[in-house]
């Protein structure tokens, strides 16, 4: 039923797009389907499809986890320690405000074309991930806290005990959320940078020469990328849970 549902809707962005072409019929600016799909198979068929794709992708995951294990190390220490949360916090704040543009202009300058993006995806990503592993680190109940110190439980079997479960459950609403928002920043960083390889300079190449069914085409393998990892990132953190709790 679910999946009738999920196609439908698909279907029904399908027949809305191909309503606006009919209304607009600009070409240059809104392509047809057909002229989409016929762009996606040219791109598809490019032997150097694979190496663009996987260029932007490793970048990204790479990127991701780096920035995963480091927002987890110090959420947990912040959660732990107030000194240290206190300490970060105007870094966090300055890195949550500071427009993206800002950031991503700054950062193209200090790092370059090719290491550039890695760091405008790390400083947008980071604050979110802190914050969200940081904040469920601080919304256990107080009273089980005091019954911990009652029985004289370990560090360790607090943890496992009162923080694991609450950071478990605001991980995998909260790592689903931000890997899309990582792919997105990432190709943005390599529009803006002019990445020697990478759906962002696909994408802006195409958008020189106003190749608009090019464009359209490369942002759904785009979407397509992101819905795959979301997938992945599901499972992985399902099969995590499990095999934790055995």
């Amino acid at each position: 039923m679910k999946q009738r549902y999920r196609l439908m809707g698909i279907l029904g962005v399908l027949l809305i797009y191909e309503l606006f072409v009919q209304c607009v019929h600009q070409p240059i600016i809104l392509p047809s389907l057909i002229s989409v799909f016929e762009a996606a198979y040219e791109i598809v068929s490019d032997p150097m499809f694979t190496v663009t794709v996987l260029s932007t992708v490793r970048r990204t995951v790479l990127t991701f986890t780096g920035v995963l294990i480091i927002s987890l190390l110090l959420g947990i220490l912040a959660g732990y320690f107030k000194a240290l949360r206190l300490f970060l916090a105007p870094f966090i704040t300055l890195l949550r405000t500071l427009p993206t543009i800002s950031i991503t202009i700054i950062l193209l300058i200090w790092f370059g074309a090719e290491r550039g993006p890695v760091m405008i995806m790390a400083c947008v990503i980071f604050p979110l991930l802190y914050e969200m592993i940081e904040s469920s680190m601080n919304h256990v109940d107080s009273d089980l806290l005091d019954v911990c110190l009652l029985f004289g439980a370990t560090p360790y079997e607090k943890f496992r005990a009162l923080y694991y479960p609450q950071l478990m459950r605001e991980l995998s609403c909260g790592v689903q959320a931000t890997i899309g928002l990582s792919f997105k920043v990432m190709v943005m960083g390599e529009v803006m940078a002019q990445t020697s390889i990478g759906i962002g300079r696909q994408l802006n190449y195409e958008k020189t020469y106003l190749n608009m069914p090019a464009v359209f085409a490369w942002s759904f393998v785009l979407i397509l990328l992101v819905m795959c990892f979301e997938f992945i990132t599901q499972i992985l953190i399902k099969e995590l849970i499990r095999h934790l709790d055995s």
